[in-house]
């Protein structure tokens, strides 16, 4: 598919492949403005085949690629299917259980079937370190380094692959915790060992701790990945280093991300968001919600005035994590999610059919009845369209699947296929109420972004659940995923400690801290090849109201002339009632981390505007059911529509790697950057 961004890095091809549980997705972009895009099968245990086929596909070049991003879901896999290495913990003595005891807390509490999740390691693999440094600084038992030399040796061992080294109070005296590591590096070197220092430099053990875990449990395994997957891309001729998608928007050099592998956990997602925050400047709307639903999941993010909406800490499993992250809320609800029926009700997913075999209607061989089944016996999935670019639709097969599971519930393979894209889409507009209402959000004031192989399929029915008044299908939307790897920056964000009221911050400590942090920024970004022109540092302030435990974190400019602390504290009023619903600008405000955001621009990949053009025939007008009668669909190509051309529901639109669904009542037009823009007619 042609016709894209105009340029990429001066002289050579830009590239972006998005590797998902049932596909993976792929964009090149040409200097001259060509671009291309791929949608190949994922492969289970080698997605380092599919990216290569990806590229195959898409006739790139390697030697001619200036620069290579990629997005991948091993490290996030490594931990929900607890694949990660074996693992040991260092820790201060009298703190062997910090991590086992957490916050003690019970997340549902009157769930009598609540089991807690796993832990990463058990008690007999955390190891303790005759060291003790003070909260003021002060050195109440040194580091003896011949200990460090003997559990080195124990260590190896044990046959651990990686280990966390984690100290009392070391986000602010990380002389121990530093020297401890060095000397287990030095003393394994088939181990990988992270210092929760070099992880986050933020308080609070447990969750400093339980990052520095997550890190070092996933590391191995990413290390594996994204080694095996540069040496193939060398072998082919790519000759800059391969970047790579992180959790907080941005991309970093794999090399880096092998000492940061925290940050990579949700490396796929994040990027339909970048995307989503560059599609709304394009049509000047700020307040989005992003939904991506894919082959295995449904991903939903926001982004509120202009700004992807980024979490300081996030949980997973039972993990709580310090590294900012875009706030992404996955469900088990894709196109491949599995129909059953369990004691006589209808249930969706979370179990997917994946790539292999797939759907019934892929014709791999899968026999489970899924939502994409249910789509395409409907008829909101054309017979004509094409999966992955080349899988032909069996709707047979798809009915007899649908036929089986109806058979158990009393119904026919048509009413049980209507129920089913009802119960999931009930499952999807929930999901976005958590992360909407549940805030105290209102996501009437919202436009609904859909994109992913699915998205658009759902998008008009969860906006009229949910009161959306607007739903946006952006140009590519099937490899949305990818096209935002191409519009995002290389970022680190670095964080350090600091306590006080905002009234009553120490200046000095403060100017201190910054300066501190934009140091280990340039530095990072240097490594990462970025030229001290095209460096930004973006400070700001973690805040919360005095005597609250979490905080929110408030973009801060000029803070330290005069009337900072006054903008900052109105900042986080603001922020918290747009947040939470409510504000309370009578509390004292208090400062608990300085961070700063160090960004290297890169010159984002624009879509070209639309030729005008009159309305497309239908290439052809086939029945699709909606409610008890089916209607005369219209079917009409993605590539026809020109600048202004609007469509009436009912009418579906096909292109490579997604289908719209434009249901009755709903009228569609394409923006001048190829946008559709839906809205109601009824």
């Amino acid at each position: 598919m042609s016709g894209g961004p105009e340029g990429g890095a001066a002289g050579g091809v830009r590239a972006a492949v998005d590797i998902g549980g049932t596909f993976t997705d792929a964009v090149a972009a040409w200097p001259d403005g060509r671009t291309e895009t791929a949608k190949t099968l994922s492969i289970a245990g080698r997605q380092d085949l599919g990216v290569m086929e990806a590229v195959r596909r898409m006739e790139v070049s390697l030697p001619e690629v200036q620069d290579f991003i990629h997005g991948t879901t091993a490290a996030l896999n490594a931990l929900l299917e607890r694949g990660g290495a074996r693992l040991a913990m260092v820790v201060t003595r009298g703190f062997r259980d910090v991590y086992e005891i957490g916050r003690a807390s019970r997340p549902e509490m009157y769930n009598i079937h609540y089991r807690r999740p796993a832990r990463l390691l058990k008690r007999r693999d955390v190891f303790e370190v005759d060291e003790r440094i003070m909260a003021d600084g002060a050195v109440r038992a040194p580091l003896d380094d011949g200990e460090v030399r003997r559990l080195a040796e124990k260590l190896a061992a044990g046959r651990y692959e990686a280990a966390a080294v984690c100290f009392l109070h070391s986000f602010r005296w990380p002389e121990h915790e530093r020297r401890a590591a060095e000397a287990l590096r030095e003393a394994l070197p088939g181990v990988s060992v992270a210092a929760s220092h070099e992880v986050t430099a933020e308080w609070r053990e447990y969750e400093r701790w339980s990052t520095a875990l997550v890190s070092a449990y996933v590391t191995p395994k990413i290390e594996g990945y994204l080694a095996g997957l540069e040496n193939r891309l060398r072998e082919g001729g790519l000759a800059p280093p391969l970047h790579v998608m992180q959790s907080n928007g941005g991309v970093m050099t794999a090399r880096t991300g092998l000492r940061r592998a925290v940050q990579t956990l949700f490396s796929g997602p994040v990027g339909g968001t970048v995307a989503c925050r560059e599609i709304g400047r394009q049509i000047e709307a700020g307040r989005l919600i992003c939904i991506d639903m894919g082959g295995t999941s449904f991903d939903v993010s926001l982004v509120i005035d202009g700004a992807a909406d980024i979490e300081s800490e996030i949980e997973i499993e039972g993990h709580p994590i310090l590294t900012p992250s875009v706030a992404v809320h996955s469900l088990g609800a894709g196109g491949g999610s599995i129909i059953w029926a369990e004691a006589g009700g209808l249930r969706v997913g979370p179990v997917s059919a994946g790539a292999m075999p797939g759907p019934a209607c892929y014709g791999r061989g899968g026999v489970s009845a899924t939502v994409t089944d249910a789509n395409a016996f409907l008829g909101r999935i054309p017979e004509r369209a094409r999966f992955a670019g080349s899988l032909e639709l069996d709707l047979e097969a798809a009915e007899a699947a649908l036929e089986k599971v109806g058979a158990e519930l009393g119904l026919d393979a048509r009413t049980l296929a209507e129920g089913a894209v009802e119960v999931v889409n009930a499952v999807m507009a929930d999901g976005i109420r958590e992360i909407t209402v549940d805030r105290g959000i209102d996501p009437r004031g919202f436009d609904l972004l859909a994109f992913g192989g699915a998205g658009p399929l759902h998008a008009a029915a969860l906006a009229d659940e949910l009161g959306t008044a607007r739903v946006i299908v952006p140009h590519s939307p099937g490899v949305l995923s990818a096209w935002g790897m191409l519009w995002a920056d290389v970022r680190h964000d670095l964080a350090k400690s600091l306590y006080g009221r905002l009234d009553g911050l120490d200046r000095a400590a403060a100017a201190a801290a910054f300066d501190e942090l934009r140091a280990e920024g340039r530095r990072l970004l240097s490594e990462d090849g970025v030229a001290a022109a095209d460096m930004e540092f973006r400070p700001s302030l973690d805040l919360r109201y005095f005597g609250q435990e979490y905080t929110l974190t408030i973009p801060v400019r000029g803070f330290l002339s005069g009337g900072g602390e006054e903008r900052a504290a109105e900042d986080f009023h603001a922020a918290y009632l747009t947040r939470y619903g409510h504000s309370n600008p009578g509390e004292a405000v208090e400062v608990v981390s300085v961070r700063t955001a160090a960004v290297g621009l890169r010159r984002p990949a624009e879509l070209p505007f639309l030729p005008e053009g009159p309305p497309p025939a239908p290439i052809e007008t086939a029945p699709a059911w909606f409610g008890d009668r089916p209607l005369p669909t219209g079917v009409y190509e993605r590539g026809a529509l020109g600048r202004g051309a609007a469509l009436s529901g009912p009418a579906v639109v096909l292109e490579a790697g997604c289908t719209t669904l434009i249901p009755p009542g709903w009228r569609a037009e394409a923006s001048e950057r190829g946008h559709l823009i839906m809205e109601r007619t009824e």
